[in-house]
């Protein structure tokens, strides 16, 4: 399976524990991971490529130091590398057909591969809306966006690719333009323009699984404790997306929402004398 990351050094700690996440949940799986980034010191790029390595799979580092030519539009805490999972397909080898894009701020709870290798029914991605969130401020979405028939405003934290079509029915002059087009109305920026620029080439997955964010979690264990609760995040969730800018590695104890405990969980087996444990425990 092919997976990609885009990001600066500020999340390199929660890359390392995502990777965690999802090697001990994908044990039986070959993975390669893509990491798109500036500016990151090689002395870091070799400290995750010796991590991957450790665990027999295979790292690609991407410099994309020079792929925009003119200043972007980055807002609150966003950064330029948000950016770079739309550029992916036109930038990543052009032998892969398909790579699956996760945010480093999510871990991951289940095997993915039906997931992964699942049909795109024609479609260019695969990804989650979370419209518990926006079906309230869709219509000025669609508004701001010039997105008038669209039903969904889609996430960006995990999107699946379907590479050889992007390639063959888009291009990256479409991105920069949207960008440009668009930099006075973003609001959410890589995520405004996939959704201006893709909205109806999406298929959408069910964001309960495959991209549960964790603020409403805590509202819908809150509501409905029988149904959502710690018994069914294991069972069931594939994905846990910590959105927003509360993030458990940052506001530890005052994080405050209830899956935070398998981030920290994650989080811990990196120490050496927990990975010895683990180790021990699966033989």
């Amino acid at each position: 399976m092919n997976l990609l990351f885009t990001l600066n050094e500020n999340y390199l700690d929660p890359l390392y524990t995502v990777l965690r996440s999802i090697f001990r949940s994908n044990d039986k799986e070959e993975i390669t991971v893509y990491l798109m980034h500036q500016n990151i010191p090689q002395k870091k790029i070799t400290e995750v490529q010796q991590f991957i390595t450790e665990y027999e799979h295979t790292f690609f580092s991407i410099d994309c130091k020079n792929l925009f030519s003119e200043e972007v539009v980055v807002n609150r805490y966003y950064s330029i590398e948000m950016y770079y999972r739309l550029l992916a397909p036109f930038v990543l080898p052009t032998e892969l057909d398909r790579i699956l894009y996760l945010d480093p701020d999510i871990v991951n709870l289940q095997p993915f591969s039906s997931f992964y290798e699942q049909n795109f029914e024609g479609n260019l991605f695969v990804a989650t809306t979370h419209d518990y969130a926006t079906k309230w401020i869709q219509p000025i979405n669609n508004i701001r966006l010039g997105t008038l028939s669209s039903e969904d405003y889609f996430n960006t934290g995990v999107i699946l690719m379907n590479l050889p079509l992007i390639r063959k029915t888009r291009n990256r002059e479409e991105i920069f333009a949207a960008i440009k087009i668009n930099k006075k109305r973003l609001v959410l920026p890589d995520q405004d323009i996939f959704n201006y620029l893709y909205w109806k080439e999406v298929k959408e997955a069910d964001w309960q699984i495959y991209n549960l964010d964790a603020r409403f979690y805590s509202q819908l264990n809150r509501v409905f404790p029988r149904k959502f609760s710690n018994e069914w995040v294991e069972e069931k969730v594939v994905f846990i997306h910590y959105c927003g800018k509360h993030k458990p590695w940052i506001e530890r104890d005052n994080y405050r929402y209830k899956l935070g405990e398998y981030y920290y969980y994650f989080e811990d087996t990196l120490k050496p004398e927990n990975e010895l444990n683990l180790l021990i425990e699966d033989e």
